[in-house]
Protein backbone atom coordinates (compact mmCIF):
# COMPACT_ATOMS: atom_id res chain seq x y z
CA UNK A 1 0.00 0.00 0.00
CA UNK A 2 2.55 2.52 -1.17
CA UNK A 3 -0.13 5.11 -1.87
CA UNK A 4 -0.51 5.53 1.89
CA UNK A 5 3.05 6.87 2.05
CA UNK A 6 1.82 10.01 0.30
CA UNK A 7 -0.25 10.85 3.36
CA UNK A 8 2.20 9.84 6.09
CA UNK A 9 5.67 10.94 7.11
CA UNK A 10 8.54 9.40 9.00
CA UNK A 11 9.37 12.70 10.71
CA UNK A 12 6.79 14.06 13.14
CA UNK A 13 6.62 17.06 15.42
CA UNK A 14 7.62 16.46 19.02
CA UNK A 15 4.95 16.13 21.70
CA UNK A 16 6.13 19.48 23.06
CA UNK A 17 5.20 21.07 19.74
CA UNK A 18 1.79 19.37 19.79
CA UNK A 19 1.20 20.59 23.35
CA UNK A 20 2.18 24.14 22.40
CA UNK A 21 -0.28 24.14 19.48
CA UNK A 22 -3.09 22.85 21.71
CA UNK A 23 -2.41 25.42 24.44
CA UNK A 24 -2.22 28.25 21.89
CA UNK A 25 -5.58 27.26 20.36
CA UNK A 26 -7.28 27.11 23.77
CA UNK A 27 -5.89 30.47 24.94
CA UNK A 28 -6.64 32.20 21.59
CA UNK A 29 -10.20 30.83 21.65
CA UNK A 30 -10.78 31.97 25.24
CA UNK A 31 -9.18 35.39 24.69
CA UNK A 32 -11.28 36.07 21.60
CA UNK A 33 -14.51 35.12 23.38
CA UNK A 34 -13.57 37.30 26.34
CA UNK A 35 -12.43 40.36 24.38
CA UNK A 36 -14.76 40.23 21.38
CA UNK A 37 -17.69 38.25 22.71
CA UNK A 38 -17.36 35.81 19.80
CA UNK A 39 -19.25 32.54 20.15
CA UNK A 40 -17.11 30.68 17.60
CA UNK A 41 -13.75 32.47 17.15
CA UNK A 42 -12.52 30.14 14.42
CA UNK A 43 -10.16 32.72 12.88
CA UNK A 44 -8.30 33.01 16.18
CA UNK A 45 -8.04 29.23 16.51
CA UNK A 46 -6.80 28.82 12.92
CA UNK A 47 -4.24 31.58 13.39
CA UNK A 48 -2.94 29.96 16.57
CA UNK A 49 -2.80 26.57 14.84
CA UNK A 50 -0.80 27.88 11.89
CA UNK A 51 1.46 30.38 13.64
CA UNK A 52 2.92 28.10 16.34
CA UNK A 53 6.10 26.93 14.62
CA UNK A 54 9.18 24.93 15.61
CA UNK A 55 11.18 28.16 16.00
CA UNK A 56 10.40 31.67 17.24
CA UNK A 57 11.64 33.14 13.98
CA UNK A 58 9.28 30.99 11.92
CA UNK A 59 6.42 31.79 14.27
CA UNK A 60 6.95 35.53 13.86
CA UNK A 61 7.08 35.22 10.08
CA UNK A 62 3.92 33.10 9.96
CA UNK A 63 2.09 35.49 12.29
CA UNK A 64 2.88 38.51 10.13
CA UNK A 65 2.11 36.64 6.90
CA UNK A 66 -1.24 35.33 8.12
CA UNK A 67 -2.27 38.73 9.49
CA UNK A 68 -1.41 40.42 6.20
CA UNK A 69 -3.41 37.82 4.29
CA UNK A 70 -6.45 38.19 6.54
CA UNK A 71 -6.40 41.99 6.30
CA UNK A 72 -6.11 41.81 2.51
CA UNK A 73 -8.95 39.29 2.31
CA UNK A 74 -11.17 41.38 4.57
CA UNK A 75 -10.58 44.52 2.51
CA UNK A 76 -11.28 42.65 -0.72
CA UNK A 77 -14.52 41.16 0.64
CA UNK A 78 -15.62 44.50 2.08
CA UNK A 79 -15.08 46.27 -1.25
CA UNK A 80 -17.05 43.53 -3.00
CA UNK A 81 -20.02 43.91 -0.65
CA UNK A 82 -20.16 47.64 -1.33
CA UNK A 83 -21.01 47.16 -5.00
CA UNK A 84 -22.26 43.59 -5.42
CA UNK A 85 -24.86 41.36 -3.76
CA UNK A 86 -23.56 38.32 -1.88
CA UNK A 87 -24.32 35.43 -4.24
CA UNK A 88 -22.52 32.20 -4.98
CA UNK A 89 -21.09 33.58 -8.20
CA UNK A 90 -19.80 36.69 -6.41
CA UNK A 91 -18.12 34.59 -3.71
CA UNK A 92 -16.44 32.45 -6.36
CA UNK A 93 -15.37 35.50 -8.37
CA UNK A 94 -13.93 37.32 -5.35
CA UNK A 95 -12.02 34.18 -4.34
CA UNK A 96 -10.45 33.91 -7.79
CA UNK A 97 -9.63 37.62 -7.76
CA UNK A 98 -7.92 37.08 -4.41
CA UNK A 99 -5.72 34.34 -5.91
CA UNK A 100 -4.70 36.58 -8.82
CA UNK A 101 -4.18 39.60 -6.55
CA UNK A 102 -1.90 37.64 -4.23
CA UNK A 103 0.15 36.60 -7.26
CA UNK A 104 0.39 40.15 -8.58
CA UNK A 105 1.46 41.46 -5.16
CA UNK A 106 4.11 38.71 -4.87
CA UNK A 107 2.89 37.77 -1.39
CA UNK A 108 4.64 35.06 0.60
CA UNK A 109 2.91 31.63 0.55
CA UNK A 110 1.26 32.09 3.95
CA UNK A 111 -0.24 35.48 3.04
CA UNK A 112 -0.99 34.43 -0.55
CA UNK A 113 -3.10 31.47 0.60
CA UNK A 114 -4.76 33.37 3.41
CA UNK A 115 -5.98 36.31 1.30
CA UNK A 116 -8.46 34.43 -0.93
CA UNK A 117 -9.46 32.10 1.94
CA UNK A 118 -10.30 35.05 4.19
CA UNK A 119 -12.26 36.79 1.46
CA UNK A 120 -14.24 33.63 0.70
CA UNK A 121 -15.01 32.77 4.35
CA UNK A 122 -15.90 36.35 5.15
CA UNK A 123 -18.38 36.59 2.27
CA UNK A 124 -19.86 33.19 3.08
CA UNK A 125 -20.21 33.68 6.85
CA UNK A 126 -20.61 37.42 7.14
CA UNK A 127 -23.15 38.12 4.46
CA UNK A 128 -25.38 40.97 5.55
CA UNK A 129 -23.62 41.55 8.89
CA UNK A 130 -21.89 44.78 7.90
CA UNK A 131 -18.24 45.91 7.87
CA UNK A 132 -17.86 45.31 11.62
CA UNK A 133 -17.79 41.60 10.97
CA UNK A 134 -14.67 41.95 8.84
CA UNK A 135 -12.95 44.18 11.39
CA UNK A 136 -13.64 41.61 14.11
CA UNK A 137 -12.07 38.89 11.96
CA UNK A 138 -8.88 40.95 11.65
CA UNK A 139 -8.73 41.52 15.40
CA UNK A 140 -9.51 37.86 16.00
CA UNK A 141 -6.68 36.75 13.72
CA UNK A 142 -4.23 39.12 15.37
CA UNK A 143 -5.22 37.75 18.79
CA UNK A 144 -4.56 34.20 17.64
CA UNK A 145 -1.21 35.12 16.06
CA UNK A 146 -0.05 37.07 19.12
CA UNK A 147 -1.03 34.23 21.45
CA UNK A 148 0.89 31.75 19.32
CA UNK A 149 3.96 33.98 19.26
CA UNK A 150 3.85 34.44 23.05
CA UNK A 151 3.53 30.67 23.54
CA UNK A 152 6.64 30.17 21.39
CA UNK A 153 8.51 32.78 23.44
CA UNK A 154 7.44 31.41 26.83
CA UNK A 155 7.82 27.73 25.99
CA UNK A 156 11.12 28.18 24.19
CA UNK A 157 11.48 25.94 21.18
CA UNK A 158 14.37 23.48 21.44
CA UNK A 159 17.46 24.23 19.41
CA UNK A 160 17.83 21.50 16.80
CA UNK A 161 21.49 20.75 17.47
CA UNK A 162 21.19 17.01 18.07
CA UNK A 163 20.09 16.11 14.50
CA UNK A 164 22.86 18.30 13.07
CA UNK A 165 25.50 16.78 15.34
CA UNK A 166 24.32 13.25 14.57
CA UNK A 167 24.39 13.92 10.83
CA UNK A 168 27.84 15.49 11.11
CA UNK A 169 29.25 12.53 13.02
CA UNK A 170 27.77 10.03 10.56
CA UNK A 171 29.22 11.98 7.65
CA UNK A 172 32.65 12.18 9.28
CA UNK A 173 32.83 8.46 9.87
CA UNK A 174 31.60 7.78 6.34
CA UNK A 175 34.40 9.98 5.00
CA UNK A 176 36.91 8.11 7.15
CA UNK A 177 35.60 4.80 5.83
CA UNK A 178 35.97 6.08 2.26
CA UNK A 179 39.67 6.87 2.75
CA UNK A 180 40.21 3.46 4.30
CA UNK A 181 38.61 1.86 1.25
CA UNK A 182 40.91 3.94 -0.97
CA UNK A 183 43.90 2.65 0.98
CA UNK A 184 42.64 -0.90 0.52
CA UNK A 185 42.18 -0.41 -3.21
CA UNK A 186 45.75 0.90 -3.55
CA UNK A 187 47.18 -2.18 -1.88
CA UNK A 188 45.00 -4.83 -3.55
CA UNK A 189 45.17 -6.07 -7.14
CA UNK A 190 41.39 -6.20 -7.56
CA UNK A 191 40.34 -4.59 -10.85
CA UNK A 192 36.62 -4.77 -10.07
CA UNK A 193 36.99 -2.89 -6.82
CA UNK A 194 37.45 0.50 -8.47
CA UNK A 195 33.91 1.00 -9.79
CA UNK A 196 32.37 0.16 -6.41
CA UNK A 197 34.90 2.44 -4.76
CA UNK A 198 33.86 5.37 -6.94
CA UNK A 199 30.15 4.72 -6.46
CA UNK A 200 30.54 4.64 -2.67
CA UNK A 201 32.59 7.85 -2.73
CA UNK A 202 29.93 9.64 -4.78
CA UNK A 203 27.29 8.62 -2.25
CA UNK A 204 29.05 10.90 0.22
CA UNK A 205 27.57 13.89 -1.64
CA UNK A 206 24.16 12.90 -0.34
CA UNK A 207 25.61 12.95 3.17
CA UNK A 208 26.91 16.47 2.57
CA UNK A 209 23.43 17.59 1.49
CA UNK A 210 21.77 15.98 4.51
CA UNK A 211 24.24 17.56 6.90
CA UNK A 212 23.90 20.94 5.21
CA UNK A 213 20.13 20.71 5.57
CA UNK A 214 20.48 19.75 9.25
CA UNK A 215 22.83 22.70 9.84
CA UNK A 216 20.39 25.06 8.12
CA UNK A 217 17.60 23.77 10.38
CA UNK A 218 19.85 24.27 13.41
CA UNK A 219 20.66 27.86 12.45
CA UNK A 220 16.98 28.56 11.75
CA UNK A 221 16.03 27.30 15.21
CA UNK A 222 18.53 29.66 16.86
CA UNK A 223 17.12 32.89 15.40
CA UNK A 224 15.31 34.95 18.06
CA UNK A 225 15.92 32.08 20.50
CA UNK A 226 17.54 33.06 23.83
CA UNK A 227 18.87 29.53 24.30
CA UNK A 228 21.04 29.87 21.21
CA UNK A 229 23.68 32.20 22.67
CA UNK A 230 25.65 29.43 24.33
CA UNK A 231 25.66 27.46 21.08
CA UNK A 232 27.15 30.11 18.80
CA UNK A 233 30.74 28.88 19.18
CA UNK A 234 29.66 25.28 18.67
CA UNK A 235 27.78 26.17 15.49
CA UNK A 236 30.83 28.00 14.12
CA UNK A 237 33.02 24.95 14.79
CA UNK A 238 30.45 22.68 13.14
CA UNK A 239 30.41 24.93 10.08
CA UNK A 240 34.21 24.70 9.84
CA UNK A 241 34.03 20.94 10.26
CA UNK A 242 31.43 20.66 7.51
CA UNK A 243 33.68 22.70 5.22
CA UNK A 244 36.58 20.35 5.99
CA UNK A 245 34.44 17.28 5.33
CA UNK A 246 33.21 18.76 2.05
CA UNK A 247 36.80 19.17 0.85
CA UNK A 248 37.60 15.63 1.96
CA UNK A 249 34.59 14.24 0.09
CA UNK A 250 35.77 15.92 -3.09
CA UNK A 251 39.25 14.52 -2.59
CA UNK A 252 37.89 11.03 -1.93
CA UNK A 253 35.86 11.19 -5.14
CA UNK A 254 38.91 12.45 -7.04
CA UNK A 255 41.17 9.68 -5.75
CA UNK A 256 38.52 7.06 -6.50
CA UNK A 257 38.10 8.43 -10.02
CA UNK A 258 41.88 8.30 -10.55
CA UNK A 259 42.04 4.70 -9.35
CA UNK A 260 39.20 3.68 -11.69
CA UNK A 261 40.76 5.39 -14.71
CA UNK A 262 44.47 4.74 -14.28
CA UNK A 263 45.31 2.22 -11.57
CA UNK A 264 47.37 -0.78 -12.57
CA UNK A 265 47.63 -3.93 -10.46
CA UNK A 266 51.39 -3.83 -10.88
CA UNK A 267 51.51 -0.69 -8.71
CA UNK A 268 50.51 -2.39 -5.46
CA UNK A 269 54.18 -2.87 -4.61
CA UNK A 270 55.29 0.61 -5.69
CA UNK A 271 56.80 2.50 -2.75
CA UNK A 272 55.03 5.78 -3.54
CA UNK A 273 51.66 4.11 -3.92
CA UNK A 274 52.06 2.24 -0.65
CA UNK A 275 52.98 5.49 1.05
CA UNK A 276 49.85 7.13 -0.37
CA UNK A 277 47.82 4.20 0.99
CA UNK A 278 49.34 4.73 4.45
CA UNK A 279 48.54 8.43 4.29
CA UNK A 280 44.95 7.63 3.30
CA UNK A 281 44.58 5.51 6.43
CA UNK A 282 46.07 8.33 8.48
CA UNK A 283 43.58 10.77 6.97
CA UNK A 284 40.79 8.41 8.02
CA UNK A 285 42.21 8.31 11.54
CA UNK A 286 42.54 12.09 11.76
CA UNK A 287 38.96 12.63 10.62
CA UNK A 288 37.72 10.44 13.48
CA UNK A 289 40.04 12.15 15.94
CA UNK A 290 38.88 15.58 14.79
CA UNK A 291 35.17 14.90 15.20
CA UNK A 292 35.68 13.15 18.56
CA UNK A 293 37.91 15.94 19.88
CA UNK A 294 35.35 18.53 18.87
CA UNK A 295 32.61 16.58 20.66
CA UNK A 296 34.79 16.52 23.79
CA UNK A 297 35.47 20.25 23.67
CA UNK A 298 31.79 21.04 23.14
CA UNK A 299 30.75 18.91 26.09
CA UNK A 300 28.86 16.40 23.97
CA UNK A 301 30.99 13.64 25.45
CA UNK A 302 33.19 13.34 28.51
CA UNK A 303 35.75 10.89 27.14
CA UNK A 304 37.81 10.81 23.97
CA UNK A 305 37.76 7.31 22.46
CA UNK A 306 41.10 5.67 21.91
CA UNK A 307 41.74 5.32 18.18
CA UNK A 308 44.32 2.82 17.11
CA UNK A 309 46.40 3.49 14.04
CA UNK A 310 49.37 5.37 12.66
CA UNK A 311 50.25 8.94 13.55
CA UNK A 312 49.20 12.11 11.85
CA UNK A 313 49.67 12.78 8.17
CA UNK A 314 52.85 14.26 6.77
CA UNK A 315 54.03 15.42 3.33
CA UNK A 316 55.06 12.65 0.96
CA UNK A 317 58.42 13.03 -0.76
CA UNK A 318 58.79 11.31 -4.15
CA UNK A 319 62.48 11.31 -5.12
CA UNK A 320 61.84 10.13 -8.69
CA UNK A 321 58.54 9.99 -10.61
CA UNK A 322 57.35 6.67 -11.98
CA UNK A 323 58.30 6.39 -15.68
CA UNK A 324 54.80 5.23 -16.81
CA UNK A 325 52.40 6.00 -13.95
CA UNK A 326 53.60 9.41 -12.85
CA UNK A 327 50.22 11.01 -13.78
CA UNK A 328 48.38 8.58 -11.53
CA UNK A 329 50.77 9.05 -8.64
CA UNK A 330 50.85 12.81 -9.11
CA UNK A 331 47.05 13.07 -9.07
CA UNK A 332 46.82 10.96 -5.92
CA UNK A 333 49.56 13.01 -4.25
CA UNK A 334 47.74 16.25 -5.01
CA UNK A 335 44.49 14.92 -3.54
CA UNK A 336 46.34 13.76 -0.43
CA UNK A 337 48.01 17.16 -0.11
CA UNK A 338 44.71 19.02 -0.27
CA UNK A 339 43.11 16.61 2.18
CA UNK A 340 45.99 17.08 4.61
CA UNK A 341 45.83 20.88 4.37
CA UNK A 342 42.08 20.85 4.94
CA UNK A 343 42.51 18.68 8.02
CA UNK A 344 45.21 20.97 9.38
CA UNK A 345 42.92 23.98 8.93
CA UNK A 346 40.05 22.12 10.58
CA UNK A 347 42.22 21.09 13.53
CA UNK A 348 43.41 24.67 14.06
CA UNK A 349 39.85 25.99 14.06
CA UNK A 350 38.47 23.31 16.37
Amino acid sequence: MRWLERFTTGEQDSWLQVLKVAVAIIIAWAASRLLLGMELPIFAAIAALLVVAPSVNQSLGKGIGRSVGVIGGVLLAWLATLVLPTTGLVVLSVTLIGVVLARLLRLAPMAANQLPISAMVLLALGAGTGPLFGFERVVETIIGAVVALVINLVVVAPVHHEPAERSMRELAHSVADAFERIAGALTAADADRGEALLAEARELRAGIKRTRAAMDALEESTRLNPRARRLSDRIERDERLLLTLTVLVNRAIGMSRTIVDRFDASLVDDASVRRIARESRRIAREVRVLVDRQALEDGRTTTLPAIEGPGFTAPIAVPRPHPRHWVLIGALLEDVRQARESLEAGAEGA
